[in-house]
């Protein structure tokens, strides 16, 4: 199942046919679940993942891949969601995983689209004028690289829509997630089996037995990296959100639209998120059911004839922190839930070795399940 018309994966992996055992199952195709299984197998780990539908499907997949700091918020609100100093440590440990992913894709020669064209926050009115300013304090004192824009400033940038000013992030990129998950399973040849569902699965002396249709699986430690179902009895700690991604026809006026590739997003706490790709125009919403106001705000003048539509829902906790950490012995989670869930999942992953290992650090204590309570093992046996 594609999650993403436009840039399909092509190259597909085998399913399970037979049991066998491992050292650590990674559950979940996604970005976290290839992180996961990633770090593990680099830390010496004998490890295997299985994916119920295709690696880099749904959310992963549909994600429109813009790579920036935090876990989905601005700056200055995170100082009051997790505290100055952990908001702080976030955001410089997440410019890092941005260098990383660009990095990584530009080495290892994957073809998911990588770019870093950079990003602006678009202002409409003085209110958010004042707040643009606020992050750019705020980043500013971090040493993180920010522009101030006039509204004549984004005009040049892009010149349909009339805004008060904005905020340029120039470190920002965007990949394809689902060709980036892929490309990364194949380069350090993962051992991945698609089409592969887990039916059901028990903790036992010793490890975890999961039952999926071609075959049981044991394993010393099983690594939960998927925002569906089991979630441990936290399902009252989710908010589910979703959007919808609109691809016009293949047009002209995209030099007309954006002079410069950039990549423009608005301030609602459900943004909209507009930008050129190739040949094509995109509008991404997190508030379903005003695409029409939407497009004629943001491309008057514009034919924008929809070529391509596809989305995804997905959890999200109401903290915004995702869920990286022990629920028993031999089960962790790596949740990457948030509105940076591709950034947010490949750091999540990154932690599981450590984690296995008895460790933590500053961001698998705020990350951890036990922040829910003692609730966050119910189910363990499924």
């Amino acid at each position: 199942m594609q999650a993403n018309p436009l840039w399909p994966v092509e190259k597909r992996f085998p399913r399970l046919k037979n049991d066998t055992r491992k050292e650590v199952l990674v559950v979940g195709g996604g970005m976290a679940g290839i992180s996961s299984a990633l770090r593990l197998k680099r830390a010496g780990f004998d490890v295997a993942l299985i994916e119920r539908d295709e690696v880099g499907g749904p959310a992963t997949g549909a994600s429109s891949g813009v790579l920036y700091y935090g876990s989905g918020t601005n700056l200055v609100p995170a100082y009051d969601l997790f505290g100055e100093e952990k908001a702080n440590k976030l955001w410089k440990e997440t410019a890092g995983v941005i260098e990383e992913i660009v990095k990584t894709s530009r080495d290892g020669a994957i073809d998911c689209g990588t770019r870093t064209c950079g990003s602006i926050m678009v202002a409409k009115n003085e209110t958010e004028m004042e707040e643009i300013d606020a992050e750019f304090g705020a980043l500013k004192k971090l040493g993180l690289p920010g522009r101030l824009l006039s509204g004549s400033d984004v005009r040049a940038y892009f010149p349909l829509t009339g805004f008060k000013g904005g905020l340029a992030y120039d470190a920002v990129g965007q990949v394809h997630p689902a060709r980036f998950a892929s490309g990364m399973a194949r380069t350090e040849d993962l051992e991945i089996y698609e089409q592969t569902p887990l039916i059901e699965w028990k903790e036992e002396d010793g490890g975890v037995q999961v039952k999926t249709p071609g075959g049981v699986i044991r394993a010393s430690d099983l690594v939960l990296a998927t925002n569906t179902e089991p979630c441990f009895g936290m399902e009252n700690h989710f908010e589910l959100e979703s959007s919808v991604i609109l691809a016009s026809e293949p047009t002209r006026r995209v030099r007309d639209v954006f002079p410069e590739e950039k990549i423009l997003w608005s301030m609602e706490e459900k943004y909209d998120m507009l930008y050129p790709r190739g040949d094509r125009l995109i509008l991404e919403l997190y508030a379903l059911g005003e695409e029409d106001n939407k497009l004629a705000y943001y491309f008057p003048g514009v034919e924008f004839k929809i070529a391509e539509q596809w989305g995804e829902a997905w959890s999200k906790p109401a903290d915004w922190i995702p869920i990286v950490g022990k629920v028993s012995k031999h089960v962790t989670s790596a949740i990457g839930m948030g509105d940076q869930g591709i950034i947010m999942s490949w750091l999540s992953g990154s932690k599981i070795p450590m984690i296995i290992n008895g460790g933590s650090d500053w961001f698998t204590e705020m990350a951890s399940p036990s922040r829910f309570g003692n609730n966050q093992g119910a189910g363990l046996t499924n």
